[in-house]
């Protein structure tokens, strides 16, 4: 629940300042021992948070908007990062595979991925709040599917190019090595990568030019927090008169009457 992941995203603020060895473990400078448990013991507050998310979707009623895709994208990309650094946790691995294009991969998925598709979910949906005008649904999920797709296909073969022995910071390889055909499907993905960006600034400038202003406070009709119960984009002054507040959803609350059941719930004692 939502205690829940305030506590995980505690846990993670402070577990974080006694992970930073593993990406010396092959130095032979650190304490393998503690830095590997510390990190394996970070992922389990990760996984609450992931577990968390999962849980808020089952069984709801789900709608895929341009934003809830971008969130699922990278609740996906949130999952391979995870796992391969579960793997980069334990030292006879790490030292496998130090250094390598698996390392590269791992970095990008937790890095870039995570960050650039959460940065997306945000920007589609708050869009309208800032700028009065709803983005494109059409070239909005173009974006993403370029993107999604450009993306795992770039970095998720590097894996293997990793595993088979492919070292980062090389400007050249061997034929014999093997590796062309995988660093060809990196390189033809990268640039589909690099094109997604364009169907995004396309519709950055079509809103502004063309976009009609959104009619309500909450154009999704289930924001939560407070700055989906004033208009679009929000007044110098944001409120008239600050909304009632009874529970973390004040916005929500606004908008769906609460039954008298749950009313005695969200008023606090």
């Amino acid at each position: 629940g939502y205690m829940g992941l305030i506590a995980a995203t505690i846990a993670i603020a402070g577990l974080s300042v006694t992970v930073w060895a593993h990406h010396m473990y092959v130095t032979g400078g650190v304490l393998l021992p503690f830095f590997s448990f510390m990190t394996l013991l970070i992922a389990v507050p990760t996984g609450v948070k992931f577990f968390n998310w999962i849980g808020t979707m089952w069984r709801g009623s789900l709608s895929f908007e341009t934003p809830m895709l971008w969130a699922m994208g990278f609740l996906v990309t949130f999952v391979f990062g995870g796992l391969t650094g579960v793997m980069l946790a334990s030292p006879p691995l790490d030292f496998a595979v130090s250094d390598s294009y698996f390392v590269v991969a791992h970095f990008h998925y937790v890095i870039f991925g995570t960050v650039v598709f959460a940065m997306f979910s945000g920007f589609h949906f708050w869009w309208p709040k800032f700028t009065g005008k709803m983005l494109d649904e059409r070239l909005g999920k173009i974006t993403f599917w370029t993107l999604f797709i450009g993306f795992h296909g770039t970095f998720l073969v590097q894996h293997w190019l990793g595993v088979n022995g492919m070292q980062r910071r090389i400007p050249d390889y061997l034929a014999v090595e093997g590796l062309t055909p995988l660093n060809t499907v990196s390189t033809v993905f990268s640039f589909l990568l690099g094109m997604s960006l364009l169907p995004f600034f396309c519709n950055v400038w079509k809103t502004a030019k063309y976009g009609k202003p959104v009619g309500s406070d909450d154009p999704w009709g289930y924001g939560r927090s407070l700055e989906w119960a004033t208009t679009c984009p929000p007044p110098r002054h944001n409120f008239l008169a600050l909304p009632k507040i009874r529970s973390e959803s004040p916005a929500f609350d606004l908008h769906h009457i609460p039954t008298p059941a749950a009313e005695r719930e969200l008023t606090p004692s």
